[in-house]
């Protein structure tokens, strides 16, 4: 299974998918074991370099590593990015640039999937929300599938995880279109507003910030 599909591989209805490594670290959990057999034993899985180094990222020695290369290329076929690849992900990104301030601030490994995608009419199979954003402000086309609805896979730690990181990026948001240092004007009054909410629980105040 080492030849590389063709563009467009798969139907309209269930194109093939690219794995993002976010479906791939989820897929033994038991709400997620029999759809990802299904998609295995109908073929529609496709493995790339994005995925394949992130993944690879996490073995623990060289044994760990050929194994799960090995399994990796035992059990799909590949598609490799290229020159086109890089001008859709700029393209993708310079989109989500404009949509709004700081829109394009997703993960580059991401972006880059969605273009090559794009680029070879498939999809990606995810559990990431980066993949909605991209292809709301993207503007280029490819099928966007989780691997399970969202919020399913997760416990409570990863519920309130993902919840940490969503407030994190919506306050980046709001404050970088602070403009001509009104976030000066903006810093004291947040600071004064989480002093007092630290003194209401009875917790230690840091010291002031020295500016």
């Amino acid at each position: 299974m080492a030849a590389e599909p063709h563009a467009g591989a798969g139907s309209a209805a269930e194109p093939k998918l690219l794995i993002d490594l976010s479906a791939w670290a989820r897929s033994a959990h038991p709400e997620a074991t029999a759809r990802w057999a299904v998609l295995v034993a109908e073929d529609r899985l496709i493995a790339h370099p994005l995925f394949a180094i992130e993944m690879l990222h996490n073995a623990i020695n060289p044994q760990q590593y050929g194994d799960l290369r090995e399994a990796i290329n035992a059990g799909f076929d590949w598609v490799w990015p290229d020159e086109e690849t890089a001008r859709i992900a700029v393209r993708i990104q310079e989109r989500m640039a404009s949509t709004a301030p700081a829109a394009q601030r997703v993960k580059t490994v991401d972006i880059l999937t969605a273009a090559l995608a794009s680029q070879h009419g498939l999809g990606v199979l995810h559990y990431d929300t980066d993949y909605d954003f991209i292809k709301e402000r993207g503007g280029e086309p490819f099928h966007n599938e989780w691997l399970a609805e969202r919020g399913k896979l997760d416990t409570g730690a990863g519920l309130k995880k993902a919840a940490r990181g969503t407030y994190k990026k919506a306050f980046g948001e709001r404050m970088i279109q602070l403009q001509d240092d009104e976030d000066l004007v903006v810093w004291p009054e947040l600071i004064g507003w989480l002093e007092e909410q630290l003194s209401s629980r009875g917790l230690d105040l840091p010291p002031p910030p020295d500016v």
